[in-house]
């Protein structure tokens, strides 16, 4: 009777265990699933950033853009004119970035605005919908 008794627990405590592994696994893919899109978002980032130099205040400004990009539907979205080509002059990013950005801008000189490269691509966008798209911000033309 001790026995089966002893059987019975060690079945129960199998059976324990491997639920507790599954969902520990689970709980690492989807830890990693989330790091790899943070370091996709971050690739594409840097990647339209590489052919241009940026400024210190650039660069300030695309480490905000980078990690304000997190959405779970739309309306988190919102766009926002950077007045930076090589930021890409216009950036889809939530409410937290477009209130850093917009208060960083405001301490940039207003006189870079005048003679900004920009000018000719917000005259070219007529529409942007915006996008929550693998819980990030983004627009399409």
């Amino acid at each position: 009777m001790m026995l089966l008794g002893l059987g019975y627990l060690l079945k129960e405590n199998e059976a324990t265990t491997n639920q507790l592994k599954i969902k520990l696994n689970q709980e690492q893919q989807l830890a990693q699933k989330k790091e790899a899109r943070k370091q996709a978002l971050f690739r594409v980032k840097t990647e339209n950033f590489a052919t241009q130099k940026l400024t210190s205040f650039e660069q300030s400004q695309q480490k905000i853009i980078v990690n304000n990009l997190s959405c779970n539907t739309e309306k988190d979205c919102l766009v926002l004119h950077t007045n930076s080509q090589a930021l890409g002059c216009i950036v889809a990013v939530n409410a937290t970035g477009v209130a850093i950005l917009l208060k960083t801008a405001s301490e940039q000189k207003a006189s870079k605005l005048q003679t900004n490269d920009c000018q000719q691509t917000y005259s070219q966008e007529s529409t942007l919908i915006l996008i929550c798209k693998n819980n990030a911000c983004t627009f399409t033309h």
